[in-house]
This record gives C-alpha cells, structure tokens and sequence, in this order.
C-alpha cells in the first residue's frame, strides 16, 4: 500500500545510500532509483518500531495457549488442537482482513506476504508460550550448566573467587561475563536471587539478538542496491522471524536457559552486524567497535575471541582502499584487548583461571566425525547461506559483499568444528542465525523482484482486451499460483529451520513434583552437609559455595586432567550428612562415568562410606518410552554409614 512505500530521500538521488541516525556517511553508490523506482528501506529506528510491534503482538498469542492448556490440562491433546485451531483462525482472520480493508492494494503478492507475516507472528506466539515454561520452572537442573551459572552469581554476591583449585570442584569451565551481566539486569529489578528472572534475562538478550539481526538484514540489503516496496511490512516481518531462528530448536535449545549461549549469540550477531556497517561506511568509530568487540566477547565465551583474526582478514583481503597501517593498527588494538582481558583474568584468579578456562576445554577429546555428522544435521542453516549469497553476490555490489559472507560462512563452519567435542548442536546457534540474516535478505529482495516488482503485486501486464479465455486464465493463474506457492515454500522452510513447536507445555506436573521433593530432602538448616550433585538453587537461598558439584567432574574427567582424590577423601571421613546424586546405578553416572578411561574412584568411595535410604523417582510425562532430559533422572538419597 502507498502507506508502505516513502519518497526516496535525498541522499539516495544524490548517489548517497541512506545511513542510521549515527551521522556515518556511505561510501557512493549507484543511486537506488537508477535501478528501481522505489524508496530504499526504513531507517534503523523503523525497522526496531515495527519489528518490536510485530513481535510485541506475539505476546497476546502465547497468553491465549497458554489459558487453553491452564483450562484443558487434563486433555493435553485437545489442548494442543484447540490451540492449532485457534491459530489457523487468526492467520485466517488476519489475511481476510487485510482484504477487505485494503480492496485494490491486496494483491495476490501482498496477501501472500500477509499470510507469512501472521503466520511468523503466530509461531512467534507459541515460541515465547513454550519459553515462558522453561523461565518459570523454579529449580536449575535444566540443563547441565545451569547448577555452575547460579554457583557463579553466588559467588559474585559473596565475593568469593570464581575459580580456586580444582580440590573443591565448584568452579566452571567458561568466563564469566554472562553470569555478571545477568545477575546485574536481574539486580536492576530487585531480583538478584531469583532463578526466574535469570532466565528472563536470557530471553531478553535473544530478543535483542533478533534486533540486531533486523539492521544486519537492512543494511545487507543496502549494501546489495536492493530495495523493496512495501518496507514496514518486511521490516515488522524480520524481527519475530530472527526471533525464531535464534530460539530454534535444532542449533539454539538452550537459549532461555542458564548458559552463555544467549549472550554468546548476542555478541556474535553484533560483530556481524558491525562488519556490515564498516563496508557501508569505513566508519572509525565503527572499527574501534570492531576492536572493542573480541576482547568483550571473550569474557563472554572464550571461543568468540576468534573474531579478531576474521577482522583482519576482512580488513587485509576486502576493505578497499586497502590500508596495511590500519590492518596492522587493528590488529594491534584487538589483539591487545583479548591479552588484556586474558591478563585481568589472571591477576583476579592464578592459575586457577587457567585450568578451568584453558586447560580443561583445550584436553577434551574432539571427534572430527562428530563435526562432519553435525554438519550433515545442520545442513538447512548452510544451505541456506549460500542460497543468499547466490542472490545478493552479483554484479558490482559482490565486491562489498563477498567478505562478510565469508566470515559468516567461517563463523557457522568453526562452531562445526569446535561442536564435535560434544554431542548437541547448541555451538552452532550464532553461525546459524547469521545464515538467517543472508536468507532473509535473500527472500526480500526475490519478492521484490519476481513477485512484486511494481509495488502493486502485479507479475504481469494487464490483460489486454479481446483476449482469449485461455490467455486470461494463465494470466491469472500465474498471478496468484506464483505467491501461493512462494508463500507455501517459505512456510515450509520454517518447520526445515527448526521454528514450528507444538504447543504444549514443555515441563509435566511430575517435573515440579521432583522439584519439591528435593527441597523437602535439603532443609535449609542442612548448610554445607547436604550435597546435591547439580542444582544451586537451594544453595543460593542458604549463600553457601558448595564444593564437589558434579558438573565440574565430566569435562575433566574425559579430558583426563582431572584430580579427584579431594572428594574421594571428603567421602571417606563422611564428610556430608546426606548426598543427593543421580544415576548411581547406572553407566550415566557423571561422577564416574562408562566413557572415562581411567575411573575417577568416586562411586567406590560412596559406596564404601555410604548406605541408599532413599529414593527420588525420574519424572515422567506419562510416555514410559520418554527419557527424561539432563537433570531429571531418579536420585539416590545417600546417608553415612555407622562409624
């Protein structure tokens, strides 16, 4: 509609290519409307307005499905119906609407565009419903690295050091400042104890991952020379569909739980789009940012350190002019700034920091097969950065773009890597939603191109008179099948992306139950004598460090760097007067595990020192083939034997 689409401004016709609010000016550049008629995208300030809208009307949607499952709780599955059918109405509803109120301006190009945007926006709706479950469970046993993020921000409330000797087996293997940052935000609100509010930190800083995202997409888009009609549409169109991608549950699972993936991503996707703004712009202060931004991002997970040799790769093979001082003078600044973070860190800890944060992740064993196997799984997210590069990467604009496709494929293709010293697919998260911004992009300036070049939705001219019934009869199909059959492809991807869920809780009743039963096995005035192998959140209620937690055994004791005779003599004065640990009786046994060479002497020592007096039983959801995830299994409650 003509509500969509603005004049071009006056940059634009002087060769100038529209810039943020920042005041950097772009390099010049064929003028846009020497290409296309059409006013360029939206400012930066538009696209965040009208992304923020369109994911804000998510919200409502996930409040829906989640009255109708509160309601029909006893009948999951009709739940689940109720709330598919609910959906397709409103996507329905939506479309038809659009219809009506905008007559001759709903054309088929745009009713499709329509439809994709309610759709995302709906899948959006189930997405924040099912992570508004994993924010609300009370304990952190979600995952494994939940129990060791909450040990740390204890610790920061304490003033106890984040790593000390690998004797007491409490410290984690990554930096710490995603545990800083979330405990600052949560504190910001009053609630610097609340595991809740941890993870709603985490969904916060994925939200502004898709965000950042949305002005990658823009400016990708801008430095291709491509504009699209109809420019709040797509840009309220990108917000919820990076939202999905940095939350989908094939390569970003653990976003809103207690990890530094969330920040990680964050960091990621900010360098990227900062690599895009320097070859817009050649901006100084965006290449101090640049600078800046490694050395950040190392103390947020050691890995995105890496970001510093791919600058200067860009800045030594695609900046032009190219300048060997500034390489060199940027080399200097971001490299300085990882040895001063580094440095920092080991003034504040010793050694200590070393070991945890170097020695234990550099040992672990790394499978080269289990890299290639990830690849093959996460194969949609490569395909689809090199689909946008095959559309963007042409003509005289590749140039520009050629460098940051690159390091964007570099990014995904080193997380492969790094993914096979372990099983999930959680490394790749960043690399993928990069991916995403190229497919976006890719699929916008397609539209504008093939199914809606005029800004009208018209593939065709009209049909002039006298025509044959035959001839009008292609003419229309080809009219509306091209759309329909665009926006069936784009929906499908979505599901290939990993962004459709069902709507269904993700936790059962049974899940608080063994909650509760911990806790009712831990009474506060227990201290430091009731060892529970993971989860911190009792301990953080009491303020008490605990030692020997079992997530600080399984990195180590795979990578064979580990001391564990510390525990092993804890164990065998009896030291603690209850243990709480998982899977004692089976090879899953994280304190000794079936994969280690070498036995830790951890099961033996219980053993010996102490007699099962109880149990807490795995939960369930009522499927007897569903193996329960991470933290759920059965716990055996240990107590010390007669002296």
């Amino acid at each position: 509609g003509s509500a969509d689409v603005t004049a071009a401004p006056s940059a634009a016709r002087r060769g100038v290519s529209a810039d943020d609010e920042s005041g950097a000016r772009s390099e010049p550049h064929e003028p846009a409307s020497a290409a296309m008629p059409y006013a360029p995208f939206a400012s930066a300030r538009g696209t965040l307005v009208s992304g923020a809208l369109a994911l804000a009307a998510a919200f409502p949607v996930a409040m829906v499905i989640e009255t109708l499952n509160s309601r029909l709780a006893s009948t999951p599955e009709r739940a689940v119906m109720a709330s598919s059918v609910l959906r397709a109405a409103l996507a329905v509803a939506v479309v038809a609407g659009y219809g009506v109120t905008r007559r001759v301006a709903a054309t088929p190009a745009r009713l499709a565009l329509v439809t994709i945007l309610a759709t995302v926006v709906l899948l959006a709706g189930t997405d924040l419903y099912w992570l508004a479950g994993h924010v609300r469970f009370p304990a952190d046993i979600l995952i494994w690295s939940e129990s060791d993020f909450v040990a740390d921000i204890l610790k920061l409330r304490s003033g106890y050091p984040f790593y000390t000797a690998q004797a007491n087996n409490e410290s984690f293997i990554y930096t710490p400042a995603s545990q800083v940052l979330t405990w600052l935000l949560a504190s910001a609100v009053g609630k610097g104890d609340s595991i809740v509010a941890f993870r709603a930190v985490q969904v916060g800083f994925t939200v502004l991952a898709a965000a950042v995202a949305a002005l990658s997409c823009r400016r990708l888009l801008l430095l291709a020379g491509r504009d699209a009609p109809g420019a709040g549409m797509w840009t309220a169109l990108w917000m919820p569909a990076f939202f999905l991608i940095a939350t989908n549950a094939v390569t970003n699972p653990f976003v809103q739980n207690l990890h530094n993936d969330a920040l990680t991503q964050l960091v990621a996707i900010a360098c990227f789009w900062l690599l895009l703004e320097y070859s817009a712009t050649r901006s100084p202060r965006i290449l101090a940012l640049m600078a800046i931004a490694p050395a950040a991002g190392f103390l947020v997970k050691q890995s995105l350190a890496v970001w510093a040799p791919l600058f200067c790769v860009h800045l030594l093979l695609f900046d032009r002019p190219r300048s060997l001082p500034r390489v060199m003078g940027f080399a200097l600044a971001a490299f300085g700034g990882i040895a001063l973070a580094f440095g920092a860190c080991y003034l504040a800890w010793g050694h200590d920091f070393i070991y945890w944060t170097v020695t234990v992740l550099g040992a672990h064993p790394h499978s080269l097969l289990r890299s290639v196997q990830h690849v093959l799984d996460v194969w949609v997210y490569f395909a689809v950065g090199v689909a946008g590069a095959l559309v963007l990467l042409r003509g005289e604009r590749a140039r520009a773009l050629i460098g940051p496709w690159l390091i964007g494929l570099a990014i995904l293709g080193i997380e492969a890597y790094t993914s096979g010293v372990a099983w999930m697919l959680n490394h790749m998260g960043p690399g993928s939603l990069i991916a995403g911004v190229w497919l976006m992009a890719a699929v916008t300036a397609l539209w504008r191109e093939r199914l809606d070049p005029a800004g009208t939705g018209s593939t065709s001219p009209t049909t002039p008179a006298g025509a044959t019934v035959d001839r009008v009869l292609d003419r229309v199909l080809e009219r509306w099948l091209r759309p329909a059959l665009a926006a069936g492809a784009a929906l499908l991807l979505l599901g290939g992306l990993g962004t459709v869920r069902v709507p269904a809780p993700p936790f059962s009743a049974d899940a608080y139950r063994y909650a509760r039963e911990i806790e009712r096995a831990m009474p506060d005035s227990a201290g430091d004598r009731v060892l529970l192998d993971a989860g911190s959140w009792l301990y953080l209620r009491r303020g008490v460090v605990m030692k020997d937690r079992v997530t600080s055994f399984g990195d180590r004791g795979y990578g064979e760097v580990g001391d564990f005779s510390a525990m092993a003599r804890r164990l065998g004065e009896r030291r603690y007067d209850r243990i709480l640990v998982r899977n004692l009786h089976s090879p899953d046994f994280w304190y000794d595990h079936y994969l280690w060479r070498a036995p830790s002497g951890i099961r033996a020592a219980l053993m010996a020192n102490y007699h099962e007096t109880g149990t807490i039983r795995a939960v369930t959801d009522g499927d007897p083939t569903h193996r329960p995830p991470y933290l759920f299994s059965e716990i055996s409650i240990l107590e010390p034997n007669a002296r």
